[in-house]
């Protein structure tokens, strides 16, 4: 499918899914440039610590073979245990530069083990799939972005030498403290020179970044729908069972019908069916509700069932919007609702079962 026919923006699901294999945005070069640019502040920091430090280790080395033999297996341990002095030594820039290097990565896209990501797949050594990738038009941008690179740098590095080509002729006539000096503060310079150029290399390389892969997880139109209806359900389906819930609910309510006390119509648009037990209730319920034709049905299996109807219209459009199935009355119409039992216990012989209102 073309991309012309993804025009739809990638859902969080899609994201996700992207995510789990292993696609996310991320930029190489600003790892590169993080990397080294934290590399020239731990060297700048840490440098006359380095530099003294591996002074003393060649001195050590070299100050005593004039005056001793020494074999080879001598060699070999004097060689080794001067190594692991240097490897202490760049240990903390190597730690530096790794922390970065996680972080960086960290930073872009979270951290996250995706082991699809890293499974065995056939096409990864495919030559045929390898051909196809140096060919492709992402192999073809990778390429202009390194040659443009290469030339940027290239030409930072070119006119900060010619500029300072002077210095680096008089650097003959110069002591070796002063000389080893003037080269160092020059190498500064011109290491600072190419971090920022790399630094915004990267910032743009996340940019392009950050476009192209948004386009490459964009959706069509179909697609968005039928992750909808992987995650929500098919509305279709999801209608039916409201459908068949409404159903089921309408049954119990006709079923509890005949339970109740009294029911207390709109007359024509609502009706209400209430039920008080003192004995298990601590106010009346409403055991059945509805409007239009359900409030009719509920009517009529009063009227079979020898239930009384009152009319009574705000009592019963108040019930009706404030009190679900199975929920008790609220307090501030215990009083009316009261007179109104009384009145239909009255009516059949039930005065004993007289409520009292709290």
């Amino acid at each position: 499918m073309s991309l012309e026919d993804r025009t739809e923006a990638a859902t969080p699901r899609r994201r996700e899914d992207a995510r789990n294999e292993g696609k996310v945005c991320k930029s190489a070069d600003i790892n590169t440039a993080l990397s080294f640019l934290i590399s020239l502040l731990v060297l700048r920091a840490a440098g006359p610590y380095l530099y003294e430090n591996f002074t003393d280790i060649f001195k050590e080395t070299f100050s005593t073979l004039h005056v001793q033999e020494i074999s080879l297996d001598q060699a070999r341990d004097m060689m080794m245990a001067q190594m692991m002095k240097g490897l202490r030594l760049c240990l903390p820039v190597m730690l530096g530069v790794g922390a970065v290097g996680l972080a960086s990565n960290v930073l872009q896209v979270g951290f996250r083990v995706t082991p699809k990501a890293i499974a065995w797949d056939s096409n990864r050594i495919n030559p045929l799939k390898g051909v196809v990738n140096l060919i492709s038009l992402r192999s073809a941008v990778e390429l202009l972005k390194s040659i443009a690179k290469v030339v940027v740098v290239g030409a930072v590095v070119y006119a900060f030498l010619r500029r300072e080509m002077p210095r680096l002729l008089d650097l003959a006539d110069m002591s070796v403290g002063t000389a080893a000096s003037t080269v160092g503060g020059m190498c500064w310079q011109l290491l600072s020179r190419a971090c920022i150029i790399l630094l915004a290399i990267g910032i743009l390389d996340y940019i392009f970044q950050r476009f192209n892969f948004e386009k490459s997880i964009r959706m069509t139109k179909q697609e968005v729908k039928e992750e909808y209806k992987r995650t929500e359900g098919d509305p279709a389906i999801k209608g039916r069972i409201r459908q068949r819930q409404r159903e089921i609910a309408r049954s119990r309510m006709v079923q509890a019908v005949p339970k109740a006390d009294v029911v207390l119509t709109n007359p024509t648009h609502y009706a209400v069916a209430l039920k008080y037990d003192p004995e298990e209730m601590a106010a009346p319920i409403v055991i059945a509700k509805g409007q239009r034709l359900m409030a009719q049905k509920i009517k009529e299996i009063a009227s079979a069932n020898g239930i009384p109807i009152i009319e009574n219209p705000p009592v019963t459009r108040m019930i009706y919007k404030m009190v679900e199935v199975g929920q008790a009355i609220p307090e501030e119409l215990y009083q009316t609702v009261a007179e109104i039992l009384a009145y239909v216990y009255k009516l059949s012989e039930k005065a004993g079962r007289a409520w009292k209102v709290a």
